[in-house]
């Protein structure tokens, strides 16, 4: 059952300058596990709100950064403009900082394990972030479509869990070939979900609303949300008064 939530505006310093962001969390008190969401190309737009509640509902204090400045457009051109246009150094600075902030909040244990969970551009913010800080406890990458340089994957200590459809175009079989390669290679603690039928962006319901993206919806949120409990709590599922 979903538990009640409520979201809100947020914000935190990093180095020099705001990060603007967005909480949900569950209503009932108690310290709970937190995840650090990272959007895709078009930013905190209205999909993005929606995927930081439903992590709340599933139990989880969940930060979405907004790495964009407010910036979130609806077209393909303009956001593949601003994906390819990032500062990608000082999102991954946004993205570790927003760890520090939710181990700030009263739900979060100071010392707490946080996940990190990206989709398209943001899977491959969350593998830097995990490359190059110790910020984070646990991965989930949803078809990123950023691919870092090999030897930035030599840093993760963290256990990944890596989900793509197996008809998408823009994160190929090839490049995820060659990333779990490369995580062989590095003797990284990793899995791997493929999804039958399902293209790019599946996570978001109105991309494509056939029922290979559903299925596939469903079953990763599933597979998710087990595997966060798992690396973040144990597998407990209470509330640490």
């Amino acid at each position: 059952m979903s538990e009640r939530i409520v979201s809100l505006h947020a914000g935190y310093d990093n180095a020099d300058h705001f990060v603007d962001g967005y909480v949900a969390r569950p209503v009932a008190g108690g310290v709970r596990p937190a995840v650090v969401l990272i959007s895709g190309m078009s930013g905190l737009n209205w999909f993005q709100r929606q995927i930081t509640r439903t992590f709340a509902e599933a139990g989880f204090v969940t930060l979405s950064p907004d790495l964009f400045d407010g910036a979130h457009p609806e077209g393909r051109t303009p956001a593949l403009l601003q994906k390819n246009s990032l500062d990608i150094d000082r999102a991954v600075g946004d993205v570790t900082s927003g760890a520090r902030f939710l181990r700030d909040l009263p739900w979060v244990e100071s010392d707490a394990r946080v996940g990190v969970v990206g989709f398209c551009l943001g899977g491959g913010l969350a593998l830097l972030s995990l490359g190059r800080t110790d910020a984070f406890g646990a991965g989930v990458i949803y078809y990123h479509s950023l691919f870092p340089d090999p030897q930035e994957l030599e840093g993760i200590d963290a256990k990944l869990l890596c989900h793509y459809g197996t008809a998408d175009h823009s994160t190929p079989r090839e490049e995820v070939d060659a990333f779990t390669a490369t995580l062989d290679r590095y003797e990284k603690r990793y899995e791997v979900a493929f999804y039958e039928g399902a293209g790019h962006s599946f996570l978001n319901p109105g991309n494509n609303p056939s029922p290979a993206q559903q299925r596939a919806r469903e079953e990763s949120l599933e597979r998710t949300f087990a595997f966060l409990r798992e690396e973040l709590t144990g597998g407990e599922d209470s509330v640490t008064p």
